[in-house]
């Protein structure tokens, strides 16, 4: 049994989960997804994701082909509505001792991945190669290239050894003071909840959004007006939103085009903003945030601060409290256009399609909210524990927010 030796990056994820979700497609049997993924187990080596165990304690993972893979199994067959709920319920089935599980569920397909593997590329990559996968598919390009040698320090000399400038503009983007953030005060004991809750665009709406914003805001992305309209629609429903943000950033932006990263590359990057659903307030804290390299910065320190926890004995220590009257703090992560996953064997039409995911926040004040698209359609998910926040506000805010952004973008709050 060989091992490989974990980043920091890996080790500091290995503590979470992630749950995608992917469907109606014509699936592969139970017998060829578990051919496939042995198959990706093998191609690697040590040196690719599928195969490892992750050990939150430790950075020398086994490489296991033959029994790292979990729980494959076929569930009752479920709607697009139902994922949701099916999301939640595998969420709260309890932390795995492998480091992926599998379900079928008609022709939705769900995998529930360790965090330590990667991010979401390796998410929506393991998604194409076991939704696609059939005897003789060829093993992808990426299940047998292992990582490029060093990538954060290559990429921190690339990003800022050939531009010193770009530190000052990092300083000039750092955060200013929290406007409130509502956690300090009473606390009461917490235990997770984490659940679900998932809303779609209408056919049209992002297109609709993107000439909207060529005419209003051409420098912003589709991204930042959609994060400033689902903060309007959750304050709107009562929500108390917090000023300050995070925003994940794809950090491989920083690299040499032909560099390789499988696993953890990505990293929150906290905003603390006058008002969360300002879109240009929004939109140039990002913008200025990613020219300037922040996200790359903040890697770097996030991956020394949790060096340090390790060695005080705190690496995963997990929240146990909860503000008694917390304010909403909204994390956003855009996982792009799914383009990979065009091709496979869908089983309805694009607006019946989804791609979705759940990102326990491990913080039970935040509100996690992923997006994906995929062709014309948008689909975003929230996840949160429902022990703090309620649910189906949460859903009807969101699904305001999909419905119709430029409403709100457009009006005036107070």
């Amino acid at each position: 049994m060989s091992t490989h030796r974990a980043s920091t990056r890996d080790l500091m994820r290995s503590g979470s989960r992630m749950i995608t979700a992917i469907g109606p497609v014509r699936l592969p049997s139970i017998g060829e997804i578990r051919d496939t993924l042995t198959l990706l187990a093998h191609a690697g080596g040590r040196h690719t994701p599928i195969g490892l165990v992750p050990a939150p304690g430790s950075r020398r993972w086994e490489h296991r082909p033959q029994d790292f893979l979990g729980q494959v199994r076929e569930l009752e067959p479920c709607t697009r509505e139902e994922v949701p709920q099916l999301l939640t319920r595998l969420a709260r089935s309890g932390a795995s001792a492998h480091a992926l599980n599998v379900a079928v569920a008609g022709d939705f397909l769900l995998l529930d991945i360790s965090h330590g593997l990667g991010d979401g590329r390796l998410a929506l990559s393991l998604v194409r190669a076991v939704a696609g996968g059939r005897t003789g598919t060829p093993v992808p390009e990426w299940a047998r290239t292992r990582d490029s040698a060093l990538p954060l320090a290559r990429a921190l000399t690339r990003t800022f050894a050939s531009t010193p400038t770009r530190v000052a503009s990092l300083l000039e983007s750092r955060p200013a003071a929290t406007h409130g953030s509502g956690s300090a005060g009473v606390v009461v004991p917490w235990h997770r909840a984490p659940t679900a809750v998932i809303a779609s665009t209408a056919s049209g709406t992002t297109a609709e959004l993107r000439r909207w914003r060529d005419r209003e805001m051409p420098r912003a992305s589709v991204s930042s007006l959609l994060f400033a309209a689902v903060a309007r629609a959750m304050r709107s429903h009562g929500l108390a939103v917090d000023d300050t943000v995070d925003v994940l950033f794809d950090c491989r932006r920083y690299l040499p085009e032909a560099a390789t990263v499988n696993g953890n590359f990505a990293v929150l990057v906290r905003f603390s903003l006058s008002d969360p659903g300002d879109a240009a307030e929004m939109s140039a804290a990002i913008t200025q945030a990613t020219a300037s390299g922040r996200p790359l910065a903040s890697l770097a320190l996030s991956t020394a601060t949790f060096r340090r926890r390790v060695r005080a004995g705190s690496a995963h220590a997990q929240a146990t409290h909860v503000p008694a009257d917390p304010r909403t703090r909204l994390v956003y992560s855009d996982m792009g256009e799914a383009a990979l996953l065009a091709d496979l064997d869908w089983t309805d039409e694009p607006g019946r399609r989804l791609v979705t995911a759940l990102s326990e926040p491990a913080d039970p004040a935040s509100i996690v909210f992923n997006s994906v698209r995929h062709g014309s359609e948008l689909d975003v998910s929230a996840s949160l524990h429902d022990n703090v926040f309620d649910p189906e506000l949460v859903r009807t805010a969101l699904a305001d927010a999909l419905c119709d952004p430029l409403s709100l973008l457009s009006r005036r709050m107070f």
